[in-house]
């Protein structure tokens, strides 16, 4: 029969083994789910999701769908990519290093396809504001350096102005030149570095030769709309269900219209050097619940036809790579050796806990030990059995006698004190404050 530590051992691990079990079944159910994740995002399994797009690609034959979790100036890839951005807001902001990142990697061949987050109805003046605050602000907070410098009011302005300053295509083109041939885009190279500023969507917008702008609201009816292709041929889909009321203006000859809604711009493409950029004003066609009830796969087909490599980009949904000791373990395969470590631990536990041989017990040997005492207390045990309580005073007044026969005076004041306490009646007699009187007296010194 197990003994009770074992057994309460025994208890306690399966105990904990089926609490680990659980909750590593609840986080499996939730991650499935996706809908820890941001709306759009490849990881993402519910309707808002677009991880059925990404699965459906993958399947492709030559095809390969890989996900971003790194800052655009840190991804390098191989060659031209696809790159999507899905459900990516127009009041984001941009870094002046993931601008040059980006033109970069479109000139050279990229592709690149942003569908927007669908705005229900038409913002204030106030809220786009506040809106783009809030975008900016979110930023600043996950840029590198954890901080972005605040501009004096009309810094952004005067970059922006700088920005706009010419045509984009020239722009872009010496952007991407003076990246290869290593030029510093400071002014005065003697010059510390400045914070790097933001930069708006519309301010790049503006680069690219568009701008943004909201289809008129329909007052009264559910904002369900349609958009139709422009002199696409019979290629594309001839009707699509429109969710959103961004859609873009001032668009600028280099871009051509595929999909209308009404008279305003929603899908449009352009050449970009050796690449090319797609924008969708409504992220609802890569979602699950589009891919499961509306499909346009040649619409879709119209979007992926870049490069063969998918990446989708994860990191504008706040999904970073974190680097430690977990993402260690994955990246390395080193699942086995952890659970050898656990293994141990817990075996360690195990032989500290219990003891599998039982201790040596002798009865005879248990008979022959004495428990032994203190000289101290053998001392007092003495004065017990010798001394009466009553007389424990006349034996210390003797020994005193004994000790200070060669200091009278000493003796006369010890017996002056005794013969005072003995003069009072017994009950109101104090033996101890008495042996301490009688010491103080025998201490003093003459």
């Amino acid at each position: 029969m197990l003994r009770r530590p074992l057994l309460s051992l025994m208890l306690a691990l399966a105990l904990g083994i089926l609490f680990v079990g659980g909750l590593a079944r609840l986080f499996v159910l939730r991650y499935e789910t996706g809908d820890v994740y941001p709306p759009y995002s490849s990881l993402r399994a519910d309707p808002l999701g677009t991880k059925a797009l990404a699965a459906a690609l993958a399947e492709l034959p030559g095809i390969e769908v890989q996900r971003n979790f790194k800052p655009l100036p840190k991804l390098d890839p191989k060659g031209p990519v696809t790159l999507v951005y899905a459900g990516v807001s127009h009041r984001a902001y941009w870094s002046g290093k993931e601008l040059l990142a980006f033109d970069s990697l479109v000139a050279g061949g990229s592709r690149a396809i942003f569908t927007f987050f669908p705005v229900e109805t038409p913002p204030s003046t106030l809220d786009d504001k506040q809106a783009g605050d809030g975008e900016r602000k979110k930023k600043e907070e996950k840029s590198e350096n954890g901080k972005v410098g605040s501009e004096k009011k009309g810094g952004d302005k005067k970059s922006a102005g700088q920005d706009q300053s010419g045509s984009g295509d020239d722009q872009d083109k010496k952007a991407v030149a003076d990246k290869k041939d290593g030029k510093k885009t400071t002014s005065n190279d003697d010059e510390e570095p400045a914070e790097e500023p933001l930069i708006d969507f519309a301010t790049v917008a503006k680069r690219w030769g568009f701008g943004f702008g909201y289809l008129p609201e329909e007052k009264g009816k559910a904002y369900v709309r349609s958009a139709t292709p422009v002199d696409s041929g019979g290629q594309l889909e001839s009707d699509i269900s429109w969710h959103s009321t961004l859609d873009f203006k001032d668009v600028k000859p280099q871009w051509k219209v595929l999909y209308m809604c009404g008279s305003r711009p929603v899908v449009i493409e352009r050449q970009y050097d050796k690449g090319s950029i797609v924008l969708v004003a409504d992220s609802f066609l890569v979602s699950n619940e589009a891919l499961r009830g509306e499909r346009h796969p040649r619409l879709l087909s119209r979007l992926f036809s870049g490069p063969p490599t998918i990446i989708f980009d994860e990191e504008h949904n706040d999904l970073r790579e974190n680097p430690g000791i977990a993402s260690l373990v994955r990246k390395y395969r080193l699942h086995g050796v952890a659970a050898g470590f656990l293994l141990l631990a817990l075996l360690f536990v195990w032989k500290n806990a219990v003891r599998f041989v039982p201790a040596y017990a002798s009865r005879e040997a248990d008979r022959d030990v004495v428990v032994g005492k203190e000289a101290g207390e053998g001392f007092i045990q003495l004065l017990r059995r010798s001394i009466a309580p009553a007389a424990i005073l006349d034996s210390c007044l003797a020994e005193w006698r004994k000790a200070f026969v060669h200091k009278p005076r000493e003796l006369a004041k010890a017996t002056e004190v005794w013969d005072h306490e003995q003069s009072r009646p017994a009950r109101y007699r104090d033996p101890v404050g008495i042996y301490r009187a009688i010491s103080r007296s025998l201490a003093r010194k003459a």
